[in-house]
């Protein structure tokens, strides 16, 4: 009898499309979590993509217009165009990205059965259908498949080290192009890059320790990434120089804004309030010495800083009156300001507004007219005593939060907004919204039957999946470490330990980021500001084990006996 012949690589490959196919019709039922009122957020984005389907770039400028990296309203724009739902764009575009990964891998990992199941792993993260906050139109939507195509990218890089550059050239242009995109999503994106460095730099260097024309072949293909990278944020630079007169991509990223915003921050005036980098004080002090600041005190000391004062009152605890600005909402009342004040027309004037304001308050520094710290530029409060010891704290609860994968829940919650509000939402995201309680809504009986239970069975199954990730991750930090023992013994970490380096590299630097952001501006504390984490976490547990292997069958073959003739 002969042996039962190995079942074909298409017989896997159609195992996770149908399981793919089952995962997106479960999330059908998750309806768009609509915010009307989110005017800095939500409603931005969506505003931004109806003036793109209609022909007419990021709309008329105005100081919101070049306040965010455009990506997201692009893409959003894309699939209204193609007439793809957003919830269902969001988890093509997931599924899509844990394919790549996974198909990365494959002259390293052979094994179709082994690809396959790093792809479900991937892909059923709990995560991935968390509704409360992921249920948004948001950023984070597309920020995390693109950071899976720019690992995908690189990863797939190392493993066709030896194949000819044809092979190599369509996952350089990936990974560079999703870099790009990636840039253009979120402004704190630098914390990406040590990760890339180091991806790209083992690449190159287990290349050359091949052969010399493999690292030589490996070089052009870094090289087309980096331009694939630049692409998108020179393209949408240029357009906004066509439609705006300025070549930039977005103006959080100008050197006029951050200077203008930095040099507010060196003054050492007034109390020391918590959550405020800027006091009232300050400001006073500010408008004596600047008068391009000075144009800007009858609205800061009127409704526009009342009013953030207010909205900003949950972290700083102090009433609207005494107008004492949080971190989190100084930047926009700061546009604001500029905006009533007349200067943010175009984006050369408002630039130069911020240009002559920087100017002139880091003059009154420098020459002793204010008491100030040193020069700075960006948007980081200056940092206070006792406040490394509260990063600390923070970064153990926001290590917790993410390995435990606290506060998921596949139930979106209920929109928020009138008909009005959340028209625009209904219209560009071609998707059903979640109730409005001030608003109309038709319920179809038969379908919001099978909507329940399709919920019920995606939280069942993130619930049942969050201890075991947990635990996964935890037990694979003594099998991290006994790798690294081995790498350092032999003085040359294996690629898979550089892969779960990357991954592990950037969830500490985005867990920092964010840890930062807590303790000086606002709270973060929520499963979409972490949803980049996630799939690091599964990713270098995936390196590990592999690395692990690879060690183990190492042992194995150096202790077989000889075979003799």
């Amino acid at each position: 009898m002969n042996p039962p012949q190995p079942l074909s690589r298409s017989v896997w490959f159609w195992t996770g499309l149908l399981i793919t196919a089952f995962k997106l019709w479960l999330t059908r039922a998750q309806p768009v979590y609509a915010i009307g009122p989110a005017a800095h957020d939500d409603r931005l984005f969506l505003l931004l993509a109806e003036s793109l389907i209609r022909g007419e770039w990021l709309g008329a400028y105005t100081h919101m217009t070049l306040v965010k990296g455009p990506f997201y309203s692009m893409w959003v724009a894309a699939l209204f165009a193609l007439g793809i739902p957003l919830g269902l764009g969001m988890q093509a575009a997931y599924a899509g990205a844990c394919g790549l990964l996974a198909r990365a891998f494959r002259p390293a990992i052979r094994s179709d059965v082994a690809l396959l199941l790093i792809y479900l792993f991937l892909l059923w993260n709990p995560m991935s259908f968390e509704g409360p906050t992921l249920g948004r139109v948001i950023r984070q939507q597309i920020y995390t498949p693109l950071e899976l195509g720019i690992f995908a990218g690189l990863i797939a890089l190392f493993a066709r080290r030896s194949q000819g550059w044809r092979r190599q050239l369509p996952w350089a242009a990936l990974a560079g192009f999703c870099f790009g995109c990636f840039w253009l999503t979120r402004e704190e994106s630098v914390w990406i890059i040590p990760s890339v460095a180091l991806l790209a730099g083992g690449a190159v260097f287990w290349a050359f320790r091949s052969l010399r024309g493999d690292g030589q072949r490996m070089l052009k293909s870094i090289s087309v990434a980096v331009g694939c990278s630049l692409l998108p944020i020179g393209l949408v630079a240029f357009q906004n120089y066509r439609e705006y007169h300025w070549f930039g991509a977005t103006e959080f990223r100008a050197s006029e804004f951050k200077d203008a915003y930095g040099a507010m921050l060196r003054v050492k005036i007034g109390p020391e309030l918590p959550y405020v980098p800027v006091t009232r004080q300050a400001r006073e002090a500010m408008y004596a010495v600047s008068p391009t600041f000075a144009l800007l005190q009858p609205y800061f000391e009127g409704e526009y800083g009342t009013g953030w004062a207010e909205a900003s009152f949950g972290m700083t605890k102090l009433p609207a009156e005494e107008r004492q600005i949080g971190t989190g909402w100084l930047i926009w009342a700061l546009r604001d300001s500029v905006a009533a004040a007349g200067y943010h027309h175009n984006a050369h004037g408002a630039l130069d507004f911020y240009r002559r304001m920087a100017a002139e308050i880091n003059q009154a520094c420098d020459d002793g007219r204010l008491p100030a710290h040193a020069r700075r530029s960006g948007y980081l409060p200056i940092w206070k005593e006792g406040q490394s010891a509260e990063l600390l704290r923070t970064l153990w609860e926001f290590t917790d939060f993410v390995v435990s994968y606290k506060s998921f829940n596949a139930y979106p919650l209920p929109s928020i907004g009138t008909d009005d509000d959340v028209l625009l939402f209904r219209d560009l995201t071609n998707d059903r919204l979640t109730i409005v309680p001030a608003g109309t809504n038709f319920v179809l009986p038969n379908q919001a039957a099978l909507d329940v239970w399709k919920l019920a069975v995606l939280h069942e199954i993130g619930e049942t999946q969050r201890p075991i990730l947990c635990w996964v991750f935890i037990l694979t930090q003594p099998i991290a470490l006994v790798c690294l023992v081995v790498a350092l013994r032999r003085r040359e970490p294996r690629f898979p330990l550089i892969v779960a380096a990357a991954a592990w590299g950037g969830s500490f630097a985005y867990l920092l980021v964010n840890a930062i952001v807590q303790i000086t501006s606002f709270s973060v504390v929520a499963v979409s500001t972490f949803w980049p984490i996630y799939p690091l976490l599964q990713l270098f547990t995936v390196a590990i084990i592999w690395d692990a292997v690879a060690i183990w069958h190492e042992r194995r073959r150096s202790t077989a006996p000889a075979v003799s003739d």
